[in-house]
């Protein structure tokens, strides 16, 4: 099935991009009334389409026959609010988790970032992994953006479809890697809010339609 393959896709990149390593992360992407998520536990590189799992929206299993991935209410509360949204990603980055460790969000510090990402990156509260608790700390962080940060845990992209979630992913991680580096140096010089939301704005009413 084409869902399927597509998650298997996503797992191959976000490996090679170094977003994840052994099992951790997960992947989904929600097609009508069922979603088609990552099993728990598995290794990318040995991933195929006939281990990927189907649920409905309940958390209810339709298909396959492996456990389905434990971080799946995150992505159903996601789905449930956002009727944008049709691809989660949740990643283990480095930077990214650097920084939920140590601040409440990041800035509007790069065009891109704040473009696709949002007009900052909030770190949500921690709540316990697998947990309604998480999920829901989730939605709130996030809102209307397509990255969150999970407190000492890692980060969550979305999208409208595999490619937007991809490439949030991999900007998110850039910009807090960016970040991190900045904080070095010396003192941030930070996007104004008028012109976070002008850059957020464009992105959602042209180029993104564009694409």
């Amino acid at each position: 099935m084409y869902e399927k393959s597509k998650v298997v896709e996503l797992c191959q990149k976000i490996e090679k991009e170094g977003l994840v390593k052994g099992t951790w992360g997960n992947v989904s992407i929600k097609d009508n009334e069922k979603v088609y998520i990552t099993p728990s536990g598995y290794p990318y590189d040995k991933m195929k389409e006939e281990d990927i799992m189907v649920i409905d929206l309940q958390g209810n299993v339709l298909e396959g026959f492996r456990t389905p991935s434990s971080e799946y209410k995150l992505h159903l509360a996601i789905y449930k609010k956002r009727d944008d949204v049709n691809t989660v990603i949740h990643t283990h980055p480095t930077y990214a988790s650097i920084v939920s460790l140590v601040k409440e969000y990041i800035p509007p510090l790069i065009e891109d970032g704040v473009m696709i990402c949002g007009e900052r990156i909030n770190v949500a509260r921690y709540g316990e992994p697998g947990s309604w608790d998480l999920a829901n700390k989730a939605v709130e962080a996030l809102g209307k953006n397509n990255a969150v940060i999970l407190k000492n845990h890692g980060l969550v992209t979305v999208g409208e479809n595999e490619v937007e979630a991809l490439t949030t992913s991999i900007v998110a991680e850039k910009t807090a890697h960016i970040y991190v580096e900045a904080l070095k140096i010396g003192e941030i010089s930070e996007l104004s809010e008028e012109d976070a939301k002008k850059l957020r704005y464009k992105y959602l009413t042209s180029y993104r339609q564009k694409r």
